[in-house]
């Protein structure tokens, strides 16, 4: 899914509760950034709690994985 950053918002929502695989939360610049796995990339969900809104959703950068887990995320 080399297009999903391209896709409009709904289309990520949608595309990502349908195929995505949820793999760990964590708090980042006080926002909760939820990590997930869906057809062969990671997706980042940035929340911010405070206006409880949603305020990204985008393909993780290969070198964030490391903040979600202590093992290498590049191996899957």
């Amino acid at each position: 899914m080399d297009n999903f950053d391209d896709l409009p918002y709904e289309e990520k929502v949608f595309t990502l509760v349908k195929n995505g695989a949820f793999i760990n939360s964590i708090n980042y610049y006080n926002q909760k950034v939820d990590l997930y796995h869906m057809n062969g990339i990671f997706v980042e969900v940035f929340y911010h709690p405070v206006s409880s809104t949603i305020h990204e959703i985008a393909t993780a950068e290969p070198n964030r994985l490391h903040l979600y887990s202590p093992v290498d995320l590049n191996e899957s």
